[in-house]
């Protein structure tokens, strides 16, 4: 039995798939479905935005990701990536990576809100 490495198999998979009709097919009929129900979601949006059930969700949610317990894990996180990178057991890029997406969780409801002013929203 031949093994195989993992990018070997998934082109041979690949190849099978393109060589199959009935496969194709069905993953057009996939693809249709999916895009079908993209545009029902967008069609309903307009009344899943203005339902309040949501909009308590979602503040409860930005709560959650922006409240005291997520913060001090953020500052315990900041402060052991800055010790293990200057200690050399993590690079600097994952060091820059953790505190970007820090900022990113954390200044998201600042940034979203800067961009619907400058939408005029």
């Amino acid at each position: 039995m031949k093994i195989e490495t993992h990018r070997q198999w998934y082109q041979a998979a690949k190849v099978r798939l393109a060589n199959d009709p009935a496969k194709m097919e069905a993953n057009q009929r996939t693809l249709r479905l999916i895009v079908l129900l993209t545009f029902g979601i967008v069609a309903l949006s307009p009344q899943l935005a203005a339902a309040t059930p949501w909009d308590s969700t979602g503040t409860q949610i930005l709560a959650i990701f922006t409240g005291g317990l997520t913060r001090t894990i953020a500052i315990i996180a900041v402060i052991a990536a800055g010790i293990a990178g200057i200690a050399g057991k993590l690079s600097w890029d994952w060091v820059i990576k953790i505190i970007i997406g820090i900022t990113l969780i954390f200044g998201s409801a600042a940034i979203v809100d800067y961009i619907v002013a400058a939408a005029g929203g």
